[in-house]
């Protein structure tokens, strides 16, 4: 009996020591792999070869490293196993860099509110100021003014058709006090009469838009900045000015609303991140961590490189892990 315990906790023992000679064997592995002098990290660099392991050991920015293997083959069924770099970084330094990044978002987030509160200000006085709506409103009596004394019917007849049916207010004045122009008019309306009533229509409707002082051009493609373009669109019917009109109300609120809603929501954003950014922060803690995988051929691959960063935002403990960007 007792040549059998013997025999028995031999042969644990001699698997134990396999077991930790295989891991530390990876280990080594990847510690052993050579780095040329010109790959070596900052401050590192020499004539001498230097192993990966040495390397990453003698990195001022670490307080510690520790290698480890976290699974051999046989926990994995026979895949590579994995072996990982730990490198605490100085918390101090780190606290440093840390702490000015911090103050770079602030400063960000503080430039975004007060842009944001200039927009909205700027909607806000464009809205008051109430311009485009009190323009509609009097191409609104310009319409019923003339559609009442009956002049931009007239007007639109002796418009229609004519060499300047598109032609602003003004070009239409100019054509018909030009021999052309009055040539036109003998030609298509032959009575004195007839083109004595046109041509006063055209001086009633050119006096009524004049003394609105409304615009009769724009240089942008909303026709609602200028509205007597409406009413004197001779390719409307009076119904379809109407109602262009009325959809230009409700756009011009619609669009200072949503103006004065965007720049709010951009404010909200902003004040939101500062009140978290305003939190006192600490760095508790920094790791860098890299892992390998080792084949059963004994080849290491880079497998995996994270940075895990511990901070206590106003008393809440976060962990944040990024990647460097590379495998």
């Amino acid at each position: 009996m007792r040549i059998n315990l013997k025999w028995g906790w031999s042969l644990s023992a001699l698997l134990l020591l396999a077991a930790c000679d295989g891991q530390q064997d990876n280990v080594t592995v990847v510690r052993s792999q050579p780095l040329s002098p010109a790959s070596a990290p900052s401050g590192q660099a020499n004539t001498k070869t230097m192993t990966l392991g040495e390397a990453l050991d003698k990195r001022p920015a670490c307080d510690r490293t520790v290698w480890l293997q976290t699974n051999n083959l046989e926990q994995t069924g026979g895949q590579p196993a994995t072996v990982e770099y730990q490198c605490d970084l100085s918390t101090a330094q780190i606290q440093v860099l840390f702490s000015a990044q911090w103050t770079a978002w602030v400063e960000r987030h503080q430039r975004r509110l007060a842009d944001s509160e200039k927009l909205k200000t700027a909607a806000l006085d464009k809205k008051n100021s109430q311009q485009t709506e009190q323009a509609l409103s009097t191409a609104r009596w310009l319409f019923d003014q003339l559609q009442a004394s009956g002049d931009l019917a007239r007007y639109r007849s002796l418009v229609t058709g004519s060499p300047v049916q598109h032609l602003r207010l003004d070009g239409v004045n100019a054509f018909f006090a030009s021999p052309e122009g009055l040539s036109y008019l003998a030609t298509t309306l032959k009575t004195k009469k007839k083109i004595a009533v046109a041509q006063a229509a055209l001086k009633a409707v050119t006096q009524t838009v004049t003394s609105t002082g409304l615009a009769t051009d724009t240089k942008t493609t909303d026709v609602c900045q200028a509205p007597a373009l409406f009413v004197l669109a001779v390719v409307l019917t009076p119904e379809e000015i109407d109602e262009a009109l009325s959809e230009c109300d409700a756009a011009v609120a619609q669009r200072y609303q949503t103006d004065i809603d965007v720049a709010e929501g951009k404010a909200k954003a902003a004040r939101t991140m500062l009140e978290t950014l305003n939190a006192p922060v600490t760095v508790e803690g920094a790791k860098e961590v890299i892992t390998w995988t080792v084949s059963q051929s004994g080849v290491p691959q880079l497998s995996t490189h994270v940075f895990e960063l511990t901070v206590n935002a106003g008393g809440t403990v976060r962990q944040v892990t990024k990647n460097p960007g590379y495998r």
